[in-house]
């Protein structure tokens, strides 16, 4: 599928994100922040590990060789919250602060739409933490194993670390 097939059949407008997976083993969603048009080619904007910066329409060609659009979340508000959430993505162009868990390219799309830092990937992570250390201080208890207890400490604390940076105020 080719970038202006996914602009005009999903109606992209100003704001509205592009959520891809891998094309291969894809277990991670990325976005990219639709931000309208220079001349007649669109502009994206996301938080790479490099840092947020404009995805060109040649980028995003390149892009969609590795990754695949598998959903679009669209904007909702009215057109001056449009506005503001568009300049809000074009803002942080250049800023160079990714980080996996608390400032991922889900943090920065959260934030354009909602004004909210939170990311639901690094949460479920956190509950997915949450749960193996119940089961690890159940196994402990049961079966009097110090190492399990150990296991299920450190999987706590990595949990909760895990939820609290998940929606960063």
């Amino acid at each position: 599928m080719n970038l202006q097939t996914i602009i005009m059949s999903n109606n992209l407008r100003e704001a509205d994100a592009v959520v891809l997976r891998k094309k291969v083993l894809g277990m991670v969603d990325h976005f990219a922040i639709f931000v309208g048009y220079r001349g007649n080619n669109p502009i994206f904007v996301a938080n790479y590990k490099d840092g947020v910066k404009e995805v060109s329409h040649s980028e995003m060609k390149e892009v969609l060789k590795t990754l695949q659009p598998t959903a679009i979340q669209k904007f909702y508000g009215n057109e001056f919250q449009r506005q503001k959430a568009t300049r809000r993505a074009l803002s942080r162009v250049g800023e160079r602060a990714y980080n996996y868990v608390s400032n991922n390219c889900e943090h920065f799309k959260n934030w354009v739409h909602t004004g909210e830092h939170r990311s639901d990937q690094v949460n479920k992570a956190g509950n997915i933490a949450l749960t193996v250390a119940t089961g690890a201080a159940i196994d402990a208890i049961v079966n009097k194993k110090a190492k399990s207890g150990a296991i299920a400490v450190g999987l706590l604390l990595l949990g909760a670390f895990l939820k609290d940076v998940a929606e960063k105020k």
